[in-house]
């Protein structure tokens, strides 16, 4: 009885002394919040947001809410453009329960607070000594270039929250007793999935935990361990990708097909890797040695890493190795130098999570020390803080003046359709039907991110797809990042200009009135057309298997008249002198002879047609006149042609033009007095 009383005594000790860390905790999150938030919101004048991209979850979760899952808009179909797929189904239901528009940020600053108060109550629970309860919250939310990231409206509270769960649930599946080991797994399996389908930098340390949880199963099966800890987060990111391939025709989600380094068809692979390590160099310095206080912060750092790898090597091993595979997969990021470095903030999370099992570690045999070293860690990177609470002021005005005004100044026109390129503040903000230009927000199935990156000329092939109602009537951008665009389709009409600009791609975003007269209607056709490639159309290309040099030369386009008609838009690709570009044919098209049209420069061309690996034909066109007003086309009789079969159009001795190629029935349409060499049978 005695023995009884003193263990329902310790336990509630031990209750009173968790409640006592929860509420400190509480104490600790709610002043790191209004640390950032209370002079964000007088500089705003609106619950604060440093980025466009918080709107961008903001106009999700409203969808959500609404009724169109997966979209970035209701009515604009599937979007893969919002990072985590967990994050905008919280802010859904606080969306209905009616905080809207700029209001939706309350609810975004209860979810992070929330987040953070569990994420501090993992790291006491993976130290497990309550004499380190006093200064283990301050040190978990420590880095204020982490803090910034936090207080945005953005996902990375909730990816505070996951990750500690999931290490959590790494510990206690390798510790549990026989009879629940399996459950554990389970479980630790599906915080990992919650995880990585919030941040992508989260995979490599899923992979990780799953061996490192498998290592550990010992008496289970290591085929069984390995489908309860990893199949839960490979289906949820296979699912998600399948959802992208179908609704998309892009397996990856339309960020990482907009930002990642490889995605540019113009670079070589050399200038690439080159920018991955710029990456590196730039966030080494920024979001690492200067965010945790200089040279000292980051020794201490790695100080502290390498006594984690002793004490806890597990764990350890799965938050070092997760982050040095995190690191590698921003660095791919093009835009990881932009945004204050906010896709580092996972990275810093795994970081504060490998030092506080040292500094736990330490506690166990020498408190006090383990208490210098937290405090010494604090006031290091506690540095940064004036610097990193006046930057989110004013990026949080920037994106009010700036986006936050053209919103106020579109809904006023009452547009039809507004294309944009920030996908996030302008359509929320100002309920206006948009298409976004650099392909986050997913609009009508159309490959809007891929396109972007070969070109904003891409961007209007795409536009010309759609039916002239689709199409949008005014455009807010930035007129830098549209070149042959805005001058062409636009009539500026108004503009926004911020100062002590931080956080904007530009000072001055525009609004055009916008004109697409000169775009194709999209259901045009040729006669006896028996197949068209409109080069530098994504769609077009993807249909015939387009396949042009590499690294490709930048998009043109032109405006001229079709013979003495109406002037015509096209966009085209540069195919240098001696490259080569081609394509499959329709499998519909019937065999027989055909002609080959090219609407594009004056350089001379041969082209091949190649079946089964054979050369079965070929053509050839001189030199023609350099075009004027109106579009030179000339066409190459080839005497055999079918369905599947590929040509292959050469560039002779000068670079060539191709904007559009046309397949036609031989002698209708087009007569060609170019000679055909027949060069293999049928």
């Amino acid at each position: 009885m005695p023995e009884d009383r003193e263990q329902g005594w310790a336990g509630a000790l031990a209750a009173l002394a968790a409640r006592r860390y929860l509420a400190w905790s509480l104490v600790v999150t709610l002043a790191a919040m209004l640390a950032f938030v209370v002079p964000a919101w007088r500089r705003a004048g609106m619950p604060p947001a440093p980025l466009d991209d918080t709107f961008i979850y903001y106009g999700h979760a409203r969808s959500w809410a609404l009724g169109h899952p997966f979209a970035w808009y209701p009515g604009n179909g599937y979007s893969s453009g919002a990072t985590s797929v967990i994050y905008p189904l919280l802010l859904a239901p606080l969306w209905g329960l009616g905080l809207r528009g700029a209001w939706l940020g309350i609810g975004a600053l209860a979810l992070a607070v929330v987040a953070c108060v569990d994420w501090l109550r993992s790291l006491e629970r993976l130290i497990g000594d309550e004499r380190v309860a006093w200064w283990l919250p301050v040190y978990g939310l420590s880095i204020p270039l982490l803090g910034w990231s936090l207080w945005s409206g953005m996902e990375t509270a909730l990816f505070l929250a996951l990750l500690g769960r999931s290490l959590l649930g790494a510990e206690d599946a390798v510790a549990a007793p026989p009879p629940r080991r399996a459950a554990a797994q389970w479980r630790v399996g599906g915080w990992l999935a919650l995880t990585c389908l919030t941040r992508p930098e989260a995979v490599v340390l899923a992979a990780v935990a799953t061996v490192a949880v498998v290592h550990g199963a010992r008496s289970l099966s290591t085929v069984g361990s390995l489908r309860r800890v990893g199949g839960p987060w490979l289906l949820a990111l296979g699912l998600q990708a399948l959802m992208n391939l179908v609704l998309t025709g892009e397996a990856s989600p339309a960020g990482a097909v907009r930002k990642l380094v490889w995605s540019s068809p113009s670079a070589t692979p050399s200038e690439s890797l080159l920018q991955v390590a710029e990456n590196a160099v730039v966030l080494v310095s920024q979001a690492f040695l200067r965010a945790l206080g200089g040279p000292v912060g980051l020794l201490l750092a790695l100080g502290l890493a390498a006594v984690a790898l002793r004490a806890r090597p597990r764990l350890s091993l799965v938050l070092g190795l997760g982050l040095a595979g995190g690191f590698i997969l921003v660095c791919q990021n093009a835009t990881a130098r932009f945004q204050n470095y906010r896709y580092a903030a996972p990275l810093l999370a795994m970081g504060l999570a490998l030092g506080a099992l040292a500094l736990g570690a330490i506690a166990r045999r020498r408190p006090r020390l383990a208490a210098a070293l937290a405090l010494a860690a604090i006031a290091l990177a506690s540095r940064e803080l004036p610097g990193q609470q006046r930057h989110f002021a004013l990026a949080s005005a920037n994106v009010a003046e700036q986006h936050g005004v053209v919103a106020a100044r579109l809904a006023a026109l009452q547009p039809r359709r507004v294309l944009v390129n920030d996908a996030g503040a302008i359509p929320y903000l100002g309920e206006v039907p948009p298409l976004d230009g650099l392909g986050l927000g997913g609009s009508f199935g159309l490959p809007f991110a891929r396109a972007s990156v070969h070109g904003v000329l891409g961007v209007v092939e795409l536009i010309e797809r759609l039916e002239p109602a689709r199409r949008p009537d005014y455009l807010a951008v930035y007129p830098g990042w549209w070149p042959g665009v805005v001058d062409v389709f636009g009539e500026r009409i108004d503009a926004v200009r911020i100062e002590h600009n931080v956080i904007c791609a530009a000072e001055e975003k525009v609004i055009y009135r916008a004109d697409w007269h000169a775009l194709a209607p999209p259901d045009e056709r040729r006669p006896d057309q028996i197949d068209e490639l409109d080069v530098a159309d994504l769609v077009s290309e993807r249909r015939h298997r387009f396949d042009f040099p590499r690294p490709s030369l930048p998009l043109v386009a032109a405006i001229r008249r079709l013979g003495e008609g109406e002037p015509r838009w096209d966009a085209g690709r540069v195919v240098r002198a001696g490259e080569a570009v081609s394509f499959l044919v329709a499998d519909e098209v019937v065999p027989g002879a055909a002609t080959l049209l090219l609407r594009g420069g004056r350089g001379p061309f041969t082209v091949s047609v190649i079946r089964e690996g054979r050369v079965v034909a070929e053509g050839h066109a001189p030199a023609a006149a350099a075009m004027g007003e109106a579009w030179g086309e000339r066409g190459v009789s080839l005497a055999t042609l079918a369905g599947g079969d590929r040509l292959r159009i050469v560039a002779d001795r000068e670079p060539l033009e191709v904007h559009h190629l046309w397949l036609l029935r031989l002698g209708h349409g087009f007569a060609p007095d170019h000679r055909t060499v027949l060069t293999g049978s049928p």
